[in-house]
Order: structure tokens, then C-alpha cells, then sequence
């Protein structure tokens, strides 16, 4: 299985560090967050990685490489312009290939156990990962499946996911969201599982939590 990382988008929120710096390469512990990401990935079983640039692209490039060092084997999917969360995977396909891969967002750390994910049986277009906050809410789960209803969503999508290709094949590359024009059509469907995870999920948008990652982070 290939996992895919999210990783082309200009990181405003977390202004001025990202400046110079595209957000994958802010430092934890004075390594960039991609590298405890990669190293979580090789330690879990995976071997291919696929990562799409735009946003000062050359230095990600750089400081990844081909993934000798993680013990990978990495490709890039640079995008001259932003896809969006869902057009990525589509101007990516070709790297992709045609098995489910795991999703990750370039911009988030988890204590997750990404090796639950090797040998997953995705029967379904897509498995989400769910977390509770008081924020915004993306969705509630029925019995396993990923529902969608103004007053009932109670989750937020965690950045981690398994997604089957089906969901995109047919689809000429362009701008896509993920939830909203990719998934959406198959959470109506029950197409879509999810699960809640309640360990650590940090989406890095504050130098809060820049300083909350450097706490938590073990080498």
C-alpha cells in the first residue's frame, strides 16, 4: 500500500514560519515535521510514498529527497497550481496506481498506529479518521458508517485516511475538496467508513501548537 501526503499548500495560518518554509519543514525538535511523519511511515511497513509540491516546492524537494535516508522510496507530484485536497489525488493517479493508499495531511502529527493500516481490506470507497472537538464538525458515524447531517455531526475528519481510486477515476484533473466534491457523493451512498481516535492529533496552524509538538515528539 502507498501513502500519499498532502503537502503543496502555502501554510497562511501559520505566518511569518511559513514565509520561507513550506509547513512540512517547520521544525519539531529541530528536525522538520515530514521527517517524524516519514520515519512513523518506514517504522509502520510502508515502502512507496507519494507527495504533492507547489508552494516552494524546491525546498521540500531538497529536503526530502528520494527517500533514501527514511529507508523509502519517494515520488513527488509537483501541481503548477493548487489542486485542492481532492485534485491532488487526480493529478497524482499515475503515481498512485490503481490500490486503495493511505492519506495523510502534510500538515498534521498523530500518535496514530499507521501499521493497523497495512494489511486493511478497504471494501469501501474510503475509511476516515475521526476525532472529537468542540469546533468544527465534519460528520457523524452510524454503526461504523460516515453520515453527514447539520445536526447530528458531532466529528472532525483527523487528516488520515484509506481511499479506494474508484472515487476518482472517471474525473478529469481540475480543482477538487476531498469531502465536499470527491466523498460526498459516496457518504450518500454508504460507501464511506470511519473510526474515532482519541490519542494525540495535532494539526500544526499556531505556534501553540509548534510548542505543544515539541513536547510531545519523542525521538
Amino acid at each position: 500500500m502507498r501513502v500519499f501526503i498532502l503537502a503543496a499548500g502555502f501554510g497562511k495560518r501559520l505566518r511569518p514560519f511559513t514565509e520561507k518554509l513550506p509547513k512540512p519543514l517547520i521544525k519539531v525538535k529541530n528536525k522538520p515535521l515530514i521527517h517524524w511523519n516519514l520515519k512513523k511511515i518506514k517504522k509502520a511497513g510502508f515502502k512507496n510514498v507519494v507527495i504533492n509540491t507547489h508552494y516552494l516546492s524546491n525546498k521540500l524537494i531538497r529536503s526530502v529527497g528520494r527517500g533514501e535516508k527514511y529507508g523509502l522510496k519517494i515520488n513527488f507530484s509537483y501541481e503548477e497550481e493548487i489542486q485542492g485536497t481532492g485534485g491532488a489525488l487526480i493529478k497524482a493517479k499515475r503515481l498512485l496506481q490503481k490500490e486503495p493508499f493511505l492519506l495523510l495531511s502534510g500538515d498534521l502529527w498523530s500518535d496514530f498506529p499507521f501499521e493497523k493500516f497495512i494489511d486493511f481490506k478497504l471494501k469501501k470507497a474510503a475509511h476516515l479518521i475521526f476525532f472529537k472537538e468542540k469546533k468544527s464538525k465534519d460528520a457523524y458515524l452510524e454503526a461504523g458508517i460516515v453520515k453527514n447531517s447539520i445536526t447530528k455531526n458531532n466529528l472532525t475528519y483527523a487528516g488520515i485516511a484509506l481511499i479506494n481510486p474508484k472515487i476518482f477515476k472517471d474525473l478529469k484533473e481540475d480543482y477538487y475538496d476531498l469531502w465536499t466534491d470527491l466523498l460526498q457523493k459516496y457518504v450518500k451512498q454508504n460507501e464511506v467508513t470511519g473510526e474515532i481516535y482519541s490519542g494525540e492529533l495535532i494539526n500544526l496552524n499556531s505556534k501553540k501548537e509548534m510548542n505543544l509538538l515539541d513536547a510531545l515528539v519523542v525521538e
